[in-house]
């Protein structure tokens, strides 16, 4: 098992190895010697280790130590002591160093903790300056999510220590103010858990929650003067249609999202309609084809708001389900498309393969099935749905092609099943269906070939027998041609 003290180091960034090398050599943050030259030489020796072994642990010992003898080159008890000490040391300020790159990065925790520091030390002038600028640059955001009402409840309870240290509170409070932040954003934080339990529960039969602890807060949501913020008109709405599952429920969160979306943050609004989109994947799998075409045009407003990426880089698996959807409308050039728009954005490690797959996909839905092959074998692992989904698509790729029967092809048939049956990575109910899927997809590629003594009625017969099989939809197809 790898070190986690190794894992933090091969997960730092280009920047945060430049960043920590100042700061480990910072006598401000570190005066033990010991742990700069220990950093160093983990960076050079061990960075790609998945264990310390005991020759790389002495080399360690013998450079961080080097007038401490050691026996029989062997480290004894205590050595192995102190190297562990040493090396938890180290750890302890790579968690350092994270910490004051999160404040950093976060003025919310950055402020909330100076306004502490300054009421402690009763630097009140200091203090009262700081909250009136930050509750003025606070009132000029448009965008208002659970970020913004915590800030501004953490602001109003540092005003309120404030008051009470400078014992003003007999004349003046700001409780009205802070009971409001606080509701709004004790309120928007509930309704985001709702949700999030409603989607669990939909994923898996397994989730159970007790949703009368989310029910409890509605007479609060009731009240005026939170029934009409725009974070919790849309949080209803999306929760109304997680619970009803109908078709208006979807059309008024849409129209809410579009109503709010100057004042609502980008990441909420990619939250939002991502659980829009599992709302139209689910009724697709319920049997209404439909939805593909709802599915393309909640995309389409996502590439249009500039929703696509999530910080810096697009999730590879939604850049293949945004493809196969368009391609599944027939929108095969707006595909093309966002594929070259998204490229940039795609992690640069499997950038290549994610590209090839993409455009085998499209040009598998064209039914280009010679030039699908060629984009699909220039595809490296990426990970274990887009390495399935990869072997799938070339083997229904062979299918469409053969004009006979070939031996060659139910080799990859059963090449396939052996590598979903060996593979480790997919989960067990995922495992089942493709397996399933990969014996059905054979025994019609025998049938259409009039190989053997397999017929459509008892492929019909097989699928109906399993429990769990994937792409049932394409295996539908192609028993209807047969017919």
């Amino acid at each position: 098992m790898t070190p986690i003290l190794i894992e933090f180091i091969r997960n730092f960034s280009v920047n945060e190895i430049k960043k920590f090398d100042r700061f480990v050599e910072s006598p401000y943050f570190n005066t033990d010697k010991s742990l700069i030259k220990l950093y160093k030489l983990l960076k050079k020796y061990a960075i790609d280790k998945e264990q310390l072994s005991s020759e790389l642990r002495l080399s360690l010992y013998q450079k961080i130590f080097p007038n401490d003898t050691v026996s029989a080159n062997q480290l004894n008890t205590k050595q192995k002591g102190v190297l562990d000490a040493t090396m938890g040391k180290l750890t302890a300020l790579v968690k350092k160093f994270l910490t004051v790159e999160v404040l950093e990065e976060n003025k919310i925790y950055y402020n909330m903790l100076l306004c502490g520091k300054l009421a402690e030390k009763t630097h009140f002038r200091a203090l009262e300056r700081s909250l009136k600028k930050e509750q003025k640059q606070l009132k000029e955001q448009q965008q208002r999510g659970i970020d913004y009402h915590f800030y501004e409840y953490q602001l109003e309870m540092a005003r309120l220590n404030l008051l009470y240290k400078r014992g003003a509170l007999i004349k003046e409070d700001n409780l009205p103010e802070l009971v409001h932040s606080f509701d709004l954003h004790y309120l928007i934080q509930k309704l985001d858990f709702q949700l999030t339990a409603l989607s669990l529960a939909g994923v898996s039969d397994k989730k159970q929650y007790d949703f009368r602890v989310f029910n409890a807060a509605q007479s609060l949501l009731e009240l005026e003067q939170y029934a009409s913020h725009p974070l919790i008109q849309v949080y209803k709405a999306a929760i109304d249609m997680m619970q009803t599952r109908e078709h208006p429920a979807y059309d008024r969160l849409l129209d809410l999202l579009n109503l709010f979306e100057v004042q609502i943050p980008s990441n909420n609004l990619i939250d939002f309609y991502k659980i829009a989109s599992t709302f139209c994947a689910r009724r697709i799998r319920e049997g209404k084809p439909e939805y593909h075409r709802y599915m393309f045009d909640l995309y389409k407003i996502m590439e249009k708001k500039d929703l696509l990426r999530e910080g810096d880089f697009i999730p590879i698996s939604k850049l293949k389900n945004i493809i196969s959807i368009s391609c599944h409308v027939g929108e095969f050039d707006w595909a093309l498309e966002v594929l070259e728009m998204c490229k940039p954005f795609i992690r640069k490690p499997v950038r290549e393969s994610v590209y090839q797959f993409n455009m085998g996909a499209i040009a598998f839905y064209r039914k280009n099935y010679r030039q699908a092959i060629s984009h699909f074998i220039r595809v490296d692992k990426i990970d274990t749905n887009y390495d399935v989904n990869c072997r799938m698509q070339i083997l229904k790729s062979y299918y469409e092609l053969d004009d006979d029967y070939d031996e060659r092809t139910m080799q990859q048939f059963r090449s396939t099943k052996r590598f979903i049956r060996e593979n480790k990575s997919l989960k067990i109910n995922g495992k089942q269906g493709w397996e399933n899927f990969v014996s059905a997809a054979g025994n019609l590629y025998k049938v259409r070939h009039r190989y053997g003594k397999v017929t459509v009625e008892r492929v019909q017969q097989q699928i109906d027998n399993f429990k769990s099989i994937n792409d049932k939809r394409w295996l539908l197809e192609k028993m209807e041609e047969l017919n």
